[in-house]
Order: C-alpha cells, then structure tokens, then sequence
C-alpha cells in the first residue's frame, strides 16, 4: 500500500475576484508539485470565494467562474488539484462543487450533498444538494472529497466513501467562519470522523475576513486512530504537506473497534458512488523530504485578538481602502479599535480624530493624545463646542419648556458622527466605529451619531472582554501601547457632567453574562432570573434582568442600521441573529 503525499493550501480568497483567486489556486499548485505532492487541496469555492451569496444569482458570474476553473484545470500535470467552484447543471441548476483536476482537465466533479442553512449560512437560497459520493484512486490508494457541512454529522457521505468506496482518505475542503467554540468542535468533528472510518481526514479551510465573517484557517490532518498530525496556525496563509501510508489504515481496519455507524438511510441517500482514476506525481522522480507538520494552538485572547486585525485588514483592503479615521475619546473601547487598527494596517494608515464637548475631560483628551503618541499615529483634535452651541439655538424654540435629557446628550453625538464622516469623505477614508456588544445589545450607542461609519471593529466584542484584550496587548508589547489610565477609569460617554456608564446600566459582568444568556444561549427572561438568583449576592436582580431583556428586544432597529463588524462569538448580532424590528413577542 502507498504512501499519498497531500497537500494543504490555505489561502486567504476574495469574494468576486476569479482571476485572483484562481492565480493564488494557481501558486499552491506550483507549490505542491515542487514538494512532490500526489494531491494539493484547496479551500470551498476557491474559484469565487466565500461566501459569494447573490452574485450566484448572476449567470454571467457562474459562467466566469466556470472558465477560470477550466484555466486552472490546465496547471493540474504531476498532480491532482481539488478546488471549490460553482457548478450549473440543467434548468439553471447550481451546485457548491469541488472540482477534481489532473492531467489538465476537470476529470471529476463532487456536488457539496449538506447544505448549511442556519446562522449566518443561508445555501439553500442557492445551492441544490448533491446526490452521489466521489472516490479518487491515485498512487495507488483511495480519496474520498466532499465539502465542509458534509462531515458535521456522523453519518454522511465520508461513511460511503470509506466504507463502500474504499477511501483510505477523506478530503474536506472548508469555508469555515471563526468563532469561539468553533476551534474545540472542528477537532472533535475531524478526528472523530478520522477514528470512526478508520481513515486520514484532511481538512483544509480557507483564511482571511470577508464582510463580518472571519476564517481563521486552522486547517487539520488527523490519522486513523483519531490523532491530530499537523494543525497550521490561525490567521494566516499556510501551505504544508504531508504524507499519508494508507498501509496504517489497513492495519487500524484489522483491529478490533468502534465501527462506523450504520444507517439505511444513509445508503439509500447516497447509493450513487462514482469512482474516478487521477493521477498523482511521477513515482519515478526524487522528491525533497518534508519538515514537521505544524502543530499550533494559540492562547484563546491571542486568537481573538488576531481575527479583530484580521477581519479589519481583509475589511479595508477588499473593499479598495487603505486608511481609516477613528474616534479617539480616550475610552476603552476607542483605544482598543486604535490598537486593532495600527496592527492591521499601519500606523501610517490611522487617524485619530479628538472631538472634546464642554464635557470632555482634560484627562480624557490627555490620554486620547498619550495613546496617539504610544502608537505613532496622527490625532487631530476639532472642538465641537461651537457646533453644539449652534444645535442648542437651532432647537431652542421646539425644545422650549421642556426639561434638558438624552435628546439634547445625543446631539453631541450625532455632531462627531457628522465631522468623522466629512473628513473620511474628503480624504477618501473608511471611519471604524468604536461600539461593543454590551452597547450595541442594549441601545447604549448614538444612532447617526458613535454608530455612523464603515466597518464596527468590535461590535462582537462584550464589554468585559474589550478590558481583556487591552491587557492582552499590553502584555505582548513593545512596551504598553494602552496608557494605564484608560484602563483604570470608570468608562463614560461625557455628554453630561459627572456621567458614568454605571449610571444607566448595570455592572458590565452582569451586562454581559445576561447578555450570553439571552442572544446565544437564547434562555428566556425567567431561567435568567432563576440563573441569577442563584449566583447570591454577585446576581443580578429580576427587574435589572427584565429591563435588560427588554432593551435588547426594542433595539433591533438600531442594530439593523449598524455597520458590518467582525464575528467572533457564535451568536453574533446581523446575519447569525435575524429577528422582527415590530415585534411584542418579549422572551
């Protein structure tokens, strides 16, 4: 039995980009025949990236993306490339497809059989489930393919190509968005699939942000027994290889163990099993041996910090960018989206605009200025008192007899959301809004005003975390690029004199925790309020619990407005949580 040399091309893939993204297909290609590679995987539509949502609705773009896949298809000599397009069959048909290459031509098309459609996955808009399995023989050994959703459930297509088909090997090939459980369960998922069926599971996922979504790589190899063998970093391209002895898989199918569930309904679904001949590296010629494998497990603040700068970068730079102005309030939350955006993009490509009211304090303007020295970046500071007292005249006459309140703070607002949007406007800029997920989920946010902008870079982030992250950041250096200051201060919006946030909403870790209870765990109002209750003295009452549920519920209209930003929780406001603005449904 043969070794099979596989290997793995995580690429970072922009949506709409089809000569782009088949050169970068292209590139792992020439990367892998100088390894010696039988097989080079690539991530889920490779060829249009992902997702690619209505342009699929396009003929002319499924055309194109059909001819740059036929142009790839021409690199595919002395080895077999499996790369993801969109396939069109009859009566306009379409299919999220791997396509199989070798010896340069599409020797054989996989049709994605599972098709995702909850949270932020919707392919059932598009897609139509795939109704046969595909089996490789190459080198000598058996390869099964099929496409991320495809293995997320124990009985599937992998069971059929390994156990009727044969394979020693499955090949997964992955969009697979970043959040924070997601690592934990795609190992669970890889290698139990890799211990059920007694065969190699490779998993490739692609790499980079699109829109809010982030891919975070992480792409797999697992042996027969259920062991990891190579797991490359997060956030970043990587290409590896690795060789497969599928004598290993015989010899584990000898031995006594758990066998591969059996299901008649599986067998029924997939009875159509296609077996394909493709060709692999000339068995005659040397090939360089290959380094360790990597094995990389990033610390879990490490990781999350690493998807905000990754989904910013791939955020401004897809979409044509190359400079951002932010808000600098010399509060928590805009010192973090400052940190974020220096390392994403350079502290050449960073403005801080400081905009104090008659509120402002010195020392919030001082540190908003000490963390533009810290970070080298450019600050700019544009008093909006004359504004402001502008607004005050304008609205006096309607405003007359009634008491001052969160209309007239808000005004403040809305002024700085106006100023940051002439400026971006004027210089060709994206503004990144600085607003968290406490904020963004109880309404504690400015619509038109700290809400306006292009890209919300931790809109996902709770509270509780963004004070993490600052700490994280100072840890890792230079030196602390976050002054202490901003750390320790009670946080505030100062649109008022004295104002804390504490005064309108409680202490951030009950915020927060009733917060992931109610979005992503979905509990209802009362198992919160018996949750809480239980946690004695540190639990939050019932009518702060009620209160809380409720402007979660009445803020919809504002998230609806907000700008895109980064998911990095399972249960992220926008495309992950779709529910009625006009709503009397109270959870």
């Amino acid at each position: 039995m043969p070794v099979i040399r596989v290997a793995l091309a995580q690429i970072n893939t922009t949506v709409g980009d089809l000569p782009g993204n088949r050169r970068a297909a292209e590139r792992a290609a020439d990367e892998a025949r100088t390894l010696g590679a039988d097989i080079v995987a690539l991530p889920e539509l490779t060829i249009t990236g992902y997702p690619p949502e209505d342009l699929i609705l396009r003929p002319e773009f499924v055309r194109k993306n059909r001819q740059e896949l036929d142009h790839l298809a021409r690199s595919a000599k002395g080895l077999t490339i499996i790369a993801g397009f969109v396939d069109s069959g009859r009566h306009g048909r379409l299919y999220n497809a791997a396509a199989v290459l070798s010896d340069g031509e599409v020797r054989a098309v996989y049709h994605k059989v599972r098709l995702p459609n909850y949270g932020v996955f919707d392919e059932r808009r598009y897609f139509i489930p795939g109704e046969a399995c595909l089996v490789l023989e190459i080198a000598g050994g058996r390869v099964g393919v099929n496409v991320c959703e495809d293995i997320w459930e124990a009985a599937g297509p992998s069971e059929v190509q390994a156990g009727p088909g044969g394979a020693e090997i499955i090949i997964n090939i992955n969009a697979s968005p970043f959040d924070l459980n997601k690592q934990r369960l795609r190992t669970e998922t890889v290698t139990g699939l890799a211990r059920r069926n007694r065969v190699y599971a490779v998993y490739v996922n692609q790499v980079g942000g699109q829109d809010e979504l982030v891919f975070d790589g992480a792409s797999m190899v697992a042996g027969p027994d259920g062991a990891t063998l190579a797991l490359a970093p997060s956030f970043e391209e990587c290409f590896f290889a690795v060789d497969l002895d599928t004598l290993a898989v015989k010899e584990a199918r000898e031995k006594p163990s758990a066998a591969a569930p059996h299901d008649a309904n599986v067998d029924r679904a997939y009875s159509k099993l296609e077996i394909v001949t493709a060709s692999g590296r000339d068995r005659a010629r040397a090939v360089p041996s290959l380094p360790a494998p990597p094995h990389s497990r990033p610390p879990r603040l490490e990781t999350i910090y690493r998807a905000l700068v990754t989904g910013t970068r791939d955020y401004v730079g897809k979409t044509g960018f190359e400079k951002v102005a932010i808000a600098l309030s010399g509060g928590i939350d805009s010192t973090l989206v400052a940190v974020i955006a220096v390392d994403a993009l350079g502290a050449e490509n960073v403005t801080g605009l400081s905009l104090p009211s008659r509120y402002s304090s010195e020392g919030s303007v001082s540190d908003a200025e000490e963390l533009a020295r810290r970070l080298r970046i450019t600050i700019w500071r544009l008093p909006i008192e004359p504004v402001h007292r502008g607004f005050e005249e304008m609205l006096q006459p309607p405003f007359s007899g009634t008491e001052p309140g969160v209309a007239e703070e808000n005004t403040q607002a809305r002024i700085r959301g106006t100023a940051m949007m002439a400026i971006a406007n004027k210089f060709n800029w994206l503004v990144l809004t600085t607003g968290n997920k406490s904020e963004m989920a109880t309404g504690y946010a400015t619509i038109y005003g700290d809400m306006a902008g292009a890209f919300a870079v931790i809109k996902d982030v709770p509270k509780t975390l963004v004070y993490e992250l600052c700490d994280y950041r100072n840890r890792t250096g230079p030196g602390e690029p976050i002054p202490r200051a901003v750390i320790e201060k009670p946080p505030s919006a100062e649109l008022r004199p004295g104002q804390l946030d504490q005064d309108s909403l409680p202490p951030y870790e009950q915020l927060d925790r009733i917060l992931a209870l109610y979005v992503e765990e979905l509990k209802s109002s009362d198992e919160i309020v018996a949750s809480e209750c239980a946690l004695g003295p540190g639990g939050a009452d019932e009518a702060t619990v009620r209160r809380l549920t409720r402007l979660i519920d009445i803020n919809e209209y504002k998230r609806r407005q907000a700008p895109p930003g980064v998911k990095i929780t399972p249960l992220a406001f926008g495309r992950d949580r779709r529910l009625p603005i006009a709503s009397r449904y109270r959870g």
